[in-house]
């Protein structure tokens, strides 16, 4: 389907009740439900909360959901609770006002220099696990980022990261925002848009290697000694699929041939395509699949 056709299939599912008409038959829209959010399984496997389901995004499992073209809101988090967003707002996955509300984003949005998040369980989280901060490369791209210690290579494969590795370690996570922060201070990273990762960058192996050799890495290296380990370049390929000929899609629809990280890699109609899981986020889909409207 072209992203024409898409977009002219979308427009209707905003009428309550208005027919759709397949093989001379006419049905009436089925309840929306809303995509909260993409995680990952224990087995590493992308999977979409729906509501109260999770779906598993296996290799070799179909996919067929109907994707509205509106982003609502969707709350915001306090004390491990998802709480819906009281304007009920259209246009972002997070308005201004749930933003606010948000502790988590206290710590996603957390340099290090003080600790401002009130929730005492996150902040117990914080200071009594142990934090990694690692490179990570992304095509030509090196991002800095900290993960807790003993989740530290699925934190790159949810990424997407071509290779990685831990450069400081048996830090808590104020410290590791503090090392991280000085990372950021001399060029690097801090995220990838999902948009260059859906350009499926050709991977680099010598990028690393070369960012650590640089003076201003080194330097900060040398301010925490106790924390700067020498650790090898990891490749992470082998959890990907080739992205030879893959080229991007509007529909959630196909079966899944793989994943790497957010970008999620489909057979439709005997062509390889790839779609950004983010792109489904605060979106509604209808309970009937796509391929029930043509």
């Amino acid at each position: 389907m072209t992203e024409k056709a898409h977009a002219d299939f979308l427009r209707p599912l905003h009428r309550p009740g208005r027919p759709h008409v397949k093989n001379g038959l006419t049905t009436k829209e089925k309840p929306y439900m809303l995509i909260e959010r993409v995680s990952y399984s224990d087995e590493w496997v992308p999977q979409l909360h729906i509501g109260e389901k999770t779906q598993l995004l296996e290799k070799g499992s179909a996919v067929d959901l109907a994707l509205h073209p509106e982003v609502h809101c969707l709350g915001y988090s306090r004390s491990g609770q998802r709480h819906v967003c009281p304007e009920t707002r259209i246009g972002r996955k997070q308005c201004s006002s749930c933003a606010k509300e948000d502790d988590f984003l206290v710590c996603l949005r957390c340099d290090g220099a003080t600790c401002l998040q009130f929730n005492s369980q996150l902040k117990d989280d914080c200071f009594g696990k142990e934090y990694s901060v690692y490179l990570a490369s992304f095509g030509q791209t090196v991002k800095a980022g900290i993960s807790k210690t003993s989740r530290l290579e699925k934190r790159w494969v949810e990424q997407g990261a071509d290779f990685a590795l831990e450069a400081f370690s048996g830090l808590n996570g104020q410290k590791a925002r503090v090392i991280e922060s000085a990372l950021f201070r001399t060029g690097l990273a801090a995220r990838i848009v999902l948009g260059d990762k859906m350009k499926l960058p050709k991977p680099d192996g010598t990028l690393l290697k070369d960012e650590l050799e640089q003076p201003h890495i080194r330097r900060v290296r040398d301010a925490f000694p106790e924390n700067s380990v020498e650790k090898p370049v990891q490749s992470l390929q082998r959890h990907y699929p080739d992205s030879l000929d893959a080229r991007p899609t509007p529909t959630l629809q196909g079966t899944v041939t793989g994943w790497k990280g957010p970008v999620l890699f489909l057979q439709q109609n005997g062509e390889r395509r790839v779609f950004g899981l983010p792109d489904a986020v605060g979106r509604k889909i209808n309970a009937a699949p796509l391929s029930a409207y043509f």
